[in-house]
C-alpha cells in the first residue's frame, strides 16, 4: 500500500506528458503508484496538493508535490541515481532537447492527431483545452492543416534517425547518445508514442524511411518495469495530510530579482496553463523554486516547479 515514501503519480493513460515519466520509471525500474485524473477540469483532489496547477502529470512524495517533467525527472534522479539516465552527454542537453520535443514538435503532434479525430473530439474536451491553452482549439482549422503539419511532424521525426545514423557510425546508434537509454531518449520518445497511440498508420508511413528510429523507438516501448498500483485521489490527500514535506535548506542563490526565503511569491507556466501558484518561498536556485503552503485538505506541502518555462514574482 502506498505510504509517504511512495512515488504517487498523477496522471491519466492517454497523457504524452504522463508516458514520458511512465518511460522514465520502468527504465530505472522504480516501484509507483497512480492516482488516476481526470483528463479535463474539474480536478477537485488535485487542486488543494497543487495550489491550482493543472497540467498533467503531478507527482506526490508524502507531502512534497512535483509540477512539470523537467523537475520530476530531476527529482527521480536525485532520489534515485542508480540506474541514472543522466548519462554522460546527457547533462543540460536533456533539458534543451524537452524544449524542443514539449514545444514546437509537440503542436505539430497536436495539429496531426486531433486533425485525424475531428469528428470524435467531445465539445467539453475543445473547450477545457481552450480554457488551458487561452486560444481557440479548432479542430477544423486543424483538419485543414494536417497535411502540411504531417510534413513537419516527419521532419522532425527524421532529425532522430539522422542523430541515430551518426551514432551508428560512431559505433553506437541504439539510442540518442550512446549505447544505454537516458534523459534525450525520455524526451524525444513522447510525441513518436503519442503519434503511435492515436494515428499508427501515418507513423509506420513514416517508419518507411525510418528503420534506426522505429528500432530505437520498439526498444523503449519493450522496456518493461513494475505494475503500478492504482490509489484514490482521497487516499493521496490522506497521505500528503500525514506527511511531512522532506526537509530542504531555505536558502536562495544569486536571485536576479533578490528573492530570500520567506517572502510570499506567486509561480507561474510561462506558455500556457497559466494559473498563479501562491505560497511562500522556501528555496530558490537556477533550477528549482520550492514553494511551501499550507491547506486544510492536506495540511503542510512543498510545491516544487522547474526554473526553466516558469515565470516568478512577489505578491
Amino acid at each position: 500500500m502506498a505510504d509517504a515514501r511512495s512515488i504517487i503519480l498523477h496522471e491519466y493513460p492517454t497523457s504524452p506528458f504522463a508516458e514520458k515519466i511512465r518511460l522514465a520509471l520502468r527504465l530505472k525500474n522504480l516501484a509507483w503508484s497512480r492516482v488516476e485524473i481526470p483528463v479535463i477540469m474539474p480536478k477537485p483532489d488535485l487542486m488543494p496538493l497543487t495550489g491550482g496547477y493543472r497540467r498533467t502529470p503531478v507527482m506526490q512524495i508524502g507531502a512534497d508535490i512535483f509540477c512539470d517533467t523537467a523537475i520530476i525527472l530531476r527529482e527521480l534522479e536525485a532520489r534515485y541515481p542508480i540506474p541514472t539516465l543522466k548519462l554522460p552527454g546527457h547533462e543540460g542537453l536533456g533539458q534543451m532537447v524537452a524544449g524542443w520535443t514539449d514545444g514546437r514538435w509537440f503542436q505539430a503532434s497536436v495539429a496531426v492527431i486531433f486533425g485525424e479525430l475531428a469528428d470524435k473530439v467531445p465539445e467539453d474536451f475543445r473547450k477545457d483545452r481552450e480554457s488551458l491553452s487561452g486560444q481557440p482549439f479548432d479542430v477544423e482549422a486543424m483538419r485543414a492543416a494536417a497535411p502540411l503539419m504531417r510534413d513537419q511532424w516527419r521532419a522532425r521525426l527524421m532529425l532522430l534517425e539522422e542523430r541515430l545514423q551518426g551514432g551508428k557510425g560512431a559505433g553506437g546508434g541504439l539510442y540518442l547518445i550512446g549505447t544505454k537509454p537516458g534523459l534525450v531518449d525520455v524526451h524525444a520518445y513522447m510525441n513518436v508514442w503519442f503519434m503511435h497511440q492515436n494515428v499508427p498508420d501515418f507513423l509506420a508511413k513514416c517508419f518507411e524511411s525510418a528503420d534506426l528510429t522505429k528500432a530505437w523507438f520498439d526498444r523503449l516501448r519493450e522496456f518493461e518495469g513494475q505494475e503500478p498500483e492504482t490509489i484514490s485521489s482521497a487516499d493521496a490527500l490522506r497521505i500528503a495530510k500525514a506527511a511531512a514535506p522532506r526537509l530542504v535548506a531555505a536558502t536562495t542563490r544569486n536571485e536576479t530579482q533578490g528573492f530570500a526565503p520567506g517572502e510570499m511569491v506567486a509561480v507561474c507556466p510561462d506558455d500556457y496553463g497559466k494559473v498563479w501558484v501562491e505560497g511562500e518561498l522556501v528555496h530558490a536556485d537556477s533550477q528549482r523554486v520550492i514553494l511551501q503552503r499550507i491547506t486544510k485538505e492536506a495540511e503542510t506541502l512543498h510545491v516544487h516547479f522547474p526554473r526553466a518555462g516558469y515565470l516568478v514574482r512577489r505578491l
